[in-house]
C-alpha cells in the first residue's frame, strides 16, 4: 500500500517539496535509540552471562536492567513498526471487497488502531505521573519507573498520530501490495 509521504518542514523555508520525511525522523531518533538499547542488552547479558559461569559473579540487578531496557525497546519501536506498517494484519475480507470498500476498511483499522494507542497512552501517561508522584523505584537498583512509563505513553501517543493520519489519509492502493 502507498505510504503519505508526510513531510514536516522545507529545506530552504519555500514550498519545493523537500524537508524532512517522517520516516527520516523516525529511524534517526526512535531508531537510533532502539538500537542503543538493543546493544545495551547484549552487553549487559555478554557481562552478566560471563561473570556468571567464569568468575562466578553475576551481574548484579541485570534481570531489573533486562526488564526495564527490554519494555522501552519495545515501546521505542512502536511508532517505527506503525509508520511502517510492519504491524501484523489479518486480511481475511480483503480479495473479497472492491477497492473502495477496501479504502473504508484500511481507514476504519487506522481510526480504530488511533482510538485504541490513544486511549493507551493516555492510560500509561496516568499510570506514569501516580508512579512518579508515589517515587516508586525497581527493588533491587532503585531505578525509577516513572520515565519509562512516560516513555510508553508517549510512544503510544506518536503512534496514535501516525494511525490518524492512516485512518484519514488512507492509501490509494488498498490491495495489500505497496504500488
Amino acid at each position: 500500500m502507498a505510504r503519505p509521504n508526510i513531510r514536516f518542514f522545507s529545506a530552504g523555508g519555500g514550498t519545493s517539496g523537500q524537508g524532512v520525511s517522517l520516516r527520516r525522523v523516525l529511524d534517526v531518533s526512535l531508531g537510533l535509540a532502539a538500537s542503543l538499547a538493543l546493544g545495551c542488552l547484549i552487553l549487559i547479558t555478554c557481562v552478566d552471562v560471563v561473570g556468571r559461569y567464569i568468575f562466578d559473579r553475576p551481574l548484579s540487578g541485570a534481570f531489573e536492567l533486562t526488564e526495564m531496557i527490554l519494555a522501552a525497546l519495545v515501546f521505542l519501536a512502536l511508532p517505527l513498526t506503525t509508520e511502517r506498517r510492519e504491524h501484523i494484519e489479518v486480511d481475511i475480507l480483503g480479495a473479497l471487497l472492491p477497492a473502495r470498500a477496501n479504502r473504508w476498511l484500511v481507514a476504519f483499522a487506522g481510526l480504530f488502531s488511533a482510538a485504541l494507542l490513544a486511549t493507551l497512552a493516555w492510560r500509561l501517561g496516568a499510570h506514569a505521573l501516580g508512579a512518579a508522584q508515589d517515587g516508586a523505584v525497581t527493588n533491587a537498583l532503585s531505578i525509577p519507573y516513572a520515565p519509562f512509563g512516560f516513555l510508553a505513553s508517549f510512544s503510544c501517543l506518536v503512534s496514535a498520530v501516525i494511525a490518524l493520519l492512516r485512518g484519514v489519509v488512507p492509501p490509494d492502493h488498498c490491495d495489500g501490495k505497496e504500488p
